[in-house]
């Protein structure tokens, strides 16, 4: 999430636990769109600013394949999944063979498969924040881009209506089988939305 301004503790704590349920709910998704038991280890959830969730995901130089979800109606702002190579091609692979030489040469039925996981784990988000709050959470269509990670970052910067200094990060490590891979969903609310979840929540700052 983006905010103007430092978030207080108990503000801290709230943005926390909304990542640790959609995380979870996200994992119960992925289960479900794979038709195999999936297994989460306890998500790690940071509040960053810019640089430092950039660092933290590999560096700006770092290519990744970014699939940013707008969220809609009562909130404004956008989640994305970071995808790498081996979670792009673990999710693949459920549905059919494939090597993955690069994130830069997906086709057709590759972003197909990603966008739908993406869509399916992002309802989970969405829905964690609109059962949290009682406010109606929708999401766009997903819209992928292959660059490298300072380029994505840029993109709620450059768009939202009013950038802030602070964006939730959510480490989420799945097990499928005997395979365990990674990926981040980073989420970012406009500064009006964010307190609008904040005073449903009833943490607002004195």
């Amino acid at each position: 999430m983006v905010v103007n301004g430092s978030l207080n503790e108990m503000q801290l704590d709230v943005v926390k636990e909304i990542g640790n349920i959609g995380a979870g709910n996200a994992c119960t998704a992925l289960s479900v769109l794979l038709g195999t038991a999936v297994n989460m280890d306890v998500p790690h959830v940071r509040i960053l600013d810019f640089d430092s969730t950039s660092q933290y995901l590999g560096g700006g130089e770092n290519q990744i394949l970014g699939i940013q979800i707008d969220v809609t109606d009562d909130l404004d702002g956008m989640m994305f999944h970071i995808v790498r190579k081996p979670f792009a091609e673990r999710i693949i692979n459920t549905f059919y063979e494939k090597h993955l030489e690069d994130l830069a040469n997906l086709d057709e039925m590759d972003t197909s498969v990603l966008s739908e996981m993406a869509n399916i784990t992002s309802g989970a988000y969405a829905n964690a924040l609109a059962t949290l709050t009682n406010l109606f959470v929708n999401i766009g269509a997903p819209i992928q881009k292959c660059a490298k990670i300072g380029e994505i970052l840029k993109i709620p910067f450059q768009s939202m209506v009013k950038p802030g200094e602070k964006i939730l990060v959510i480490d989420e490590e799945f097990e499928i089988g005997e395979q365990k891979i990674n990926s981040n969903m980073l989420l970012v609310l406009e500064k009006n939305s964010l307190m609008k979840l904040f005073e449903r929540l009833g943490v607002m700052s004195l």
